[in-house]
């Protein structure tokens, strides 16, 4: 009678008592945290860069342009950026020199791996050189077409250069010419 005592006592017992659960058996008690993952895919259709011009001597003219771009699909780039206009010129009447800033936006396309073709588009806050104003300063707007040729030195750098052809040039145009030729660097994080 001691021996069924016990084991009453010990049934009992157990059913009262909070023991491990096995959950590879029986499942688990309370549901499994996941941990949470990152999102880091939009980074990877980030891009940064920008452009170099400059002819150096008299007239001396240095243009940068610093920029930020995205890739909402494949092949296909677009992006804003700012710019700053260095010129210099000297002559037998004196000297003159300014800067100029402004921002610009581009939209490209890349045909096969290593060429594309690409709109630009620059605002810029320059002097106007028919004013009788000194100092007075007009917003010039820019539109250029072309393309260029981009060459992987990495995983995630490229170098480029393009020719781009500036489809409303006017007299205040602060560039020499219609075409212009760039180099650039692209980057993505």
């Amino acid at each position: 009678m001691k021996l069924i005592r016990i084991i009453i006592l010990i049934v009992v017992c157990s059913g009262f008592s909070q023991a491990q659960v096995d959950s590879v058996y029986y499942g688990s008690q309370e549901p499994i945290k996941k941990a949470k993952e990152k999102n880091d895919a939009w980074k990877e259709k980030l891009l940064w860069g920008g452009n170099l011009q400059a002819w150096i001597g008299n007239p001396t003219f240095i243009l940068l342009t610093p920029t930020i771009g995205f890739t909402p699909f494949e092949k296909f780039d677009i992006g804003i950026g700012g710019i700053y206009n260095y010129t210099s010129y000297r002559s037998s009447y004196g000297s003159y020199s300014q800067s100029i800033f402004g921002g610009h936006s581009y939209v490209r396309y890349t045909i096969g791996e290593s060429y594309f073709v690409q709109v630009q588009y620059d605002k810029l806050l320059q002097p106007d050189l028919f004013s009788l104003e000194p100092n007075k300063k007009i917003w010039i707007d820019y539109i250029f077409v072309g393309g260029g040729f981009c060459q992987a030195i990495s995983d995630k750098l490229a170098l480029s250069t393009s020719i781009m052809y500036n489809v409303n040039h006017n007299f205040l145009s602060i560039y020499p010419s219609r075409l212009i030729i760039q180099f650039g660097i692209t980057g993505r994080f």
